[in-house]
């Protein structure tokens, strides 16, 4: 009896950190991308193959709601626009946003025309990965993690 109790405990043990290891904070590990603000990690330059790293004090954001709309900021403008999500494919549209002058207008015309080019999307370990194709445009993670 002893031995079935100490089994049956390291068996949920095992499980639960099973689980938490493939979902990190309680999120899904793949598909919603309507649960966090997510924060940049890196995009993908205009006009080269390299990967833009924002600085820590002007993230850019980007928050898709449920309800069809986004918005978020560059890390210097500000913006909102529409977003059909179907599956894992997603199209921005409509964008609008302020026109601030931004020291560093690379990571914003890179993130914008990351956005603008996007055809689908996955949630992996965490990051949210915009894609085009095969091709990830962008990588971010959900703010509440940075």
């Amino acid at each position: 009896m002893k031995r079935n109790i100490i089994i049956s405990v390291l068996t949920i043990s095992l499980i639960s950190g099973f689980m938490a290891c493939s979902s990190p904070k309680g999120k899904s590990a793949k598909g919603n991308i309507t649960e966090s603000v997510w924060g940049l990690v890196t995009v993908k330059a205009v006009v080269s193959d390299s990967s833009l790293i924002p600085s820590k004090d002007e993230i850019p954001t980007l928050e898709v709601l449920s309800d069809g709309t986004i918005k978020g900021t560059t890390g210097c403008n500000s913006f909102e626009g529409q977003v059909a999500v179907t599956g894992y494919n997603l199209k921005f549209g409509n964008l609008i946003f302020t026109h601030i002058s931004c020291p560093d207008r690379a990571i914003e015309s890179a993130f914008f025309a990351s956005l603008d080019s996007t055809d689908n999307y996955t949630v992996d370990h965490g990051h949210l990965l915009l894609k085009k194709g095969d091709k990830v445009l962008a990588k971010f993670m959900p703010m509440d993690m940075r």
